[in-house]
Protein backbone atom coordinates (compact mmCIF):
# COMPACT_ATOMS: atom_id res chain seq x y z
CA UNK A 1 0.00 0.00 0.00
CA UNK A 2 1.66 3.51 -0.95
CA UNK A 3 1.01 5.86 1.73
CA UNK A 4 0.56 9.69 1.17
CA UNK A 5 3.40 10.89 3.16
CA UNK A 6 2.30 14.44 3.40
CA UNK A 7 -0.75 13.23 5.43
CA UNK A 8 -0.14 13.51 9.47
CA UNK A 9 0.59 10.29 11.38
CA UNK A 10 -2.45 9.56 12.80
CA UNK A 11 -4.63 9.75 9.34
CA UNK A 12 -1.74 7.25 7.82
CA UNK A 13 -2.50 5.13 10.88
CA UNK A 14 -5.83 4.80 9.71
CA UNK A 15 -5.62 4.49 6.52
CA UNK A 16 -3.33 1.38 7.12
CA UNK A 17 -6.02 -0.26 9.63
CA UNK A 18 -8.76 0.77 6.94
CA UNK A 19 -6.23 -0.99 4.52
CA UNK A 20 -5.91 -4.08 6.96
CA UNK A 21 -9.73 -5.19 7.33
CA UNK A 22 -11.01 -4.78 3.77
CA UNK A 23 -7.82 -6.97 2.91
CA UNK A 24 -9.23 -9.27 5.65
CA UNK A 25 -12.45 -9.30 4.93
CA UNK A 26 -11.96 -10.34 1.04
CA UNK A 27 -9.50 -12.96 2.31
CA UNK A 28 -12.13 -14.44 4.84
CA UNK A 29 -15.09 -13.95 2.87
CA UNK A 30 -13.31 -15.92 -0.25
CA UNK A 31 -12.61 -18.33 2.01
CA UNK A 32 -15.33 -19.38 4.62
CA UNK A 33 -18.25 -17.15 2.79
CA UNK A 34 -19.74 -13.95 3.80
CA UNK A 35 -22.48 -15.38 5.72
CA UNK A 36 -19.94 -17.65 7.59
CA UNK A 37 -17.45 -14.26 8.73
CA UNK A 38 -17.95 -12.65 12.14
CA UNK A 39 -16.75 -9.24 13.02
CA UNK A 40 -14.77 -10.60 15.47
CA UNK A 41 -12.93 -12.74 13.49
CA UNK A 42 -12.25 -10.15 10.81
CA UNK A 43 -10.88 -7.68 13.73
CA UNK A 44 -8.89 -10.85 14.84
CA UNK A 45 -7.69 -11.36 11.58
CA UNK A 46 -6.31 -8.01 11.32
CA UNK A 47 -5.11 -7.29 14.25
CA UNK A 48 -7.65 -4.88 15.82
CA UNK A 49 -10.38 -4.84 18.12
CA UNK A 50 -13.74 -4.94 17.15
CA UNK A 51 -14.46 -1.45 18.16
CA UNK A 52 -12.06 -0.43 16.03
CA UNK A 53 -13.78 -2.18 13.01
CA UNK A 54 -16.96 -0.19 13.82
CA UNK A 55 -15.49 2.76 13.96
CA UNK A 56 -13.97 2.22 10.66
CA UNK A 57 -16.62 0.67 8.55
CA UNK A 58 -20.39 0.70 9.00
CA UNK A 59 -20.93 -2.86 8.12
CA UNK A 60 -18.69 -5.96 7.01
CA UNK A 61 -20.15 -5.35 3.54
CA UNK A 62 -18.65 -2.15 3.51
CA UNK A 63 -15.13 -3.96 3.93
CA UNK A 64 -15.84 -6.13 1.43
CA UNK A 65 -16.78 -3.29 -1.05
CA UNK A 66 -13.62 -0.92 -0.11
CA UNK A 67 -12.20 -1.31 -3.13
CA UNK A 68 -14.09 0.00 -5.41
CA UNK A 69 -15.41 2.61 -2.35
CA UNK A 70 -12.17 3.77 -2.58
CA UNK A 71 -12.64 4.40 -6.50
CA UNK A 72 -15.77 6.94 -6.39
CA UNK A 73 -14.76 8.37 -3.21
CA UNK A 74 -11.75 9.97 -5.27
CA UNK A 75 -14.17 10.94 -7.62
CA UNK A 76 -16.62 12.67 -5.44
CA UNK A 77 -13.64 14.09 -3.67
CA UNK A 78 -11.87 15.40 -7.17
CA UNK A 79 -15.27 16.74 -8.41
CA UNK A 80 -15.92 18.45 -5.40
CA UNK A 81 -12.36 19.82 -5.14
CA UNK A 82 -11.96 21.18 -8.73
CA UNK A 83 -13.72 23.31 -11.35
CA UNK A 84 -15.79 22.33 -14.05
CA UNK A 85 -15.24 23.98 -17.68
CA UNK A 86 -17.30 22.84 -20.43
CA UNK A 87 -19.10 19.98 -21.44
CA UNK A 88 -20.13 18.13 -18.02
CA UNK A 89 -20.40 14.73 -19.46
CA UNK A 90 -16.61 14.91 -21.09
CA UNK A 91 -15.02 17.00 -17.66
CA UNK A 92 -16.90 13.99 -15.43
CA UNK A 93 -14.86 11.28 -17.61
CA UNK A 94 -11.58 13.68 -17.36
CA UNK A 95 -12.19 13.49 -13.60
CA UNK A 96 -12.95 9.58 -13.06
CA UNK A 97 -10.25 8.74 -15.77
CA UNK A 98 -7.92 10.73 -13.09
CA UNK A 99 -9.13 8.93 -9.66
CA UNK A 100 -8.91 5.56 -11.18
CA UNK A 101 -5.18 6.37 -12.42
CA UNK A 102 -4.12 7.92 -8.82
CA UNK A 103 -5.30 4.46 -7.32
CA UNK A 104 -2.51 2.67 -5.94
CA UNK A 105 -1.06 -0.52 -7.79
CA UNK A 106 -2.58 -3.25 -5.61
CA UNK A 107 -6.25 -1.67 -6.28
CA UNK A 108 -6.65 -3.55 -9.69
CA UNK A 109 -6.27 -6.98 -8.08
CA UNK A 110 -8.35 -5.54 -5.18
CA UNK A 111 -10.83 -4.66 -6.86
CA UNK A 112 -11.20 -7.87 -9.40
CA UNK A 113 -11.37 -9.86 -6.04
CA UNK A 114 -13.71 -7.45 -4.91
CA UNK A 115 -15.98 -7.51 -8.21
CA UNK A 116 -15.91 -11.43 -7.90
CA UNK A 117 -16.91 -11.85 -4.54
CA UNK A 118 -19.47 -9.81 -4.96
CA UNK A 119 -21.31 -11.92 -7.99
CA UNK A 120 -21.48 -15.09 -5.78
CA UNK A 121 -22.42 -13.26 -2.36
CA UNK A 122 -26.13 -11.60 -2.41
CA UNK A 123 -25.45 -9.64 0.26
CA UNK A 124 -22.63 -7.98 -0.90
CA UNK A 125 -24.17 -7.26 -4.41
CA UNK A 126 -27.12 -5.54 -2.53
CA UNK A 127 -25.05 -3.68 -0.48
CA UNK A 128 -22.74 -2.48 -3.75
CA UNK A 129 -26.25 -1.20 -5.47
CA UNK A 130 -26.80 0.58 -2.12
CA UNK A 131 -23.24 2.33 -2.16
CA UNK A 132 -23.82 3.13 -5.90
CA UNK A 133 -27.10 4.92 -5.48
CA UNK A 134 -25.45 6.94 -2.75
CA UNK A 135 -22.72 7.80 -5.16
CA UNK A 136 -25.31 9.17 -7.58
CA UNK A 137 -27.20 10.83 -5.07
CA UNK A 138 -24.06 13.07 -4.11
CA UNK A 139 -23.06 13.52 -7.74
CA UNK A 140 -26.47 15.07 -8.58
CA UNK A 141 -25.45 17.01 -5.13
CA UNK A 142 -21.98 18.42 -6.13
CA UNK A 143 -23.01 18.91 -9.64
CA UNK A 144 -26.29 21.13 -8.80
CA UNK A 145 -24.22 23.39 -6.46
CA UNK A 146 -21.64 23.78 -9.33
CA UNK A 147 -24.08 24.13 -11.94
CA UNK A 148 -26.69 26.58 -9.71
CA UNK A 149 -29.31 23.75 -10.60
CA UNK A 150 -31.75 22.84 -8.21
CA UNK A 151 -31.03 18.79 -7.18
CA UNK A 152 -34.10 17.49 -9.11
CA UNK A 153 -33.52 19.01 -12.48
CA UNK A 154 -33.52 15.81 -14.81
CA UNK A 155 -30.14 16.54 -16.61
CA UNK A 156 -28.48 15.86 -13.34
CA UNK A 157 -29.55 12.47 -12.72
CA UNK A 158 -29.18 11.35 -16.41
CA UNK A 159 -25.67 12.47 -16.53
CA UNK A 160 -25.35 10.91 -12.77
CA UNK A 161 -26.18 7.52 -14.57
CA UNK A 162 -24.50 7.94 -17.51
CA UNK A 163 -20.57 8.66 -16.25
CA UNK A 164 -21.71 5.41 -13.31
CA UNK A 165 -23.20 3.25 -16.62
CA UNK A 166 -20.06 4.19 -18.62
CA UNK A 167 -17.50 2.90 -15.97
CA UNK A 168 -19.57 -0.70 -14.85
CA UNK A 169 -20.04 -1.68 -18.53
CA UNK A 170 -16.16 -1.51 -19.55
CA UNK A 171 -15.49 -2.57 -15.85
CA UNK A 172 -17.22 -5.81 -15.90
CA UNK A 173 -15.55 -6.83 -19.58
CA UNK A 174 -12.34 -6.20 -17.81
CA UNK A 175 -13.35 -7.82 -14.62
CA UNK A 176 -14.75 -10.97 -17.13
CA UNK A 177 -11.12 -10.56 -18.80
CA UNK A 178 -9.68 -11.36 -15.61
CA UNK A 179 -8.52 -7.40 -15.97
CA UNK A 180 -5.86 -8.09 -19.11
CA UNK A 181 -4.34 -5.12 -20.52
CA UNK A 182 -4.00 -3.76 -16.77
CA UNK A 183 -5.70 -0.32 -16.03
CA UNK A 184 -4.86 0.99 -18.90
CA UNK A 185 -7.03 -1.49 -20.23
CA UNK A 186 -10.18 -0.20 -18.36
CA UNK A 187 -9.83 3.45 -18.57
CA UNK A 188 -9.56 2.69 -22.36
CA UNK A 189 -13.28 0.87 -22.33
CA UNK A 190 -14.00 4.05 -19.85
CA UNK A 191 -13.08 6.36 -23.02
CA UNK A 192 -14.89 4.12 -25.45
CA UNK A 193 -18.11 4.04 -23.73
CA UNK A 194 -17.93 7.22 -22.77
CA UNK A 195 -17.54 8.23 -26.34
CA UNK A 196 -20.35 5.87 -27.33
CA UNK A 197 -23.17 7.98 -25.69
CA UNK A 198 -23.62 10.83 -28.29
CA UNK A 199 -23.39 8.21 -30.63
CA UNK A 200 -25.78 6.09 -29.46
CA UNK A 201 -28.41 8.78 -29.26
CA UNK A 202 -27.53 9.29 -33.20
CA UNK A 203 -28.63 5.87 -33.61
CA UNK A 204 -31.60 5.60 -36.05
CA UNK A 205 -33.79 2.36 -37.62
CA UNK A 206 -34.37 2.24 -40.94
Amino acid sequence: MTMDRSLPLRERKKLRTRRALADAALRLFAEKGFDVVTLEELAEEAEVSKSTFSRTFEAKEAAGIEAEAELWAAFLAEVEAGPLSGPVLGELHRVLAAAASGLDDTWDDRFLATRRLAVSEPALLRYLEHYRARVREQLVASLAAKLALDRDDLRLHVLAELVMTAFSIPGRAWVRGGGAGGRAALLAGLTGAIRAVPASLDLAAE
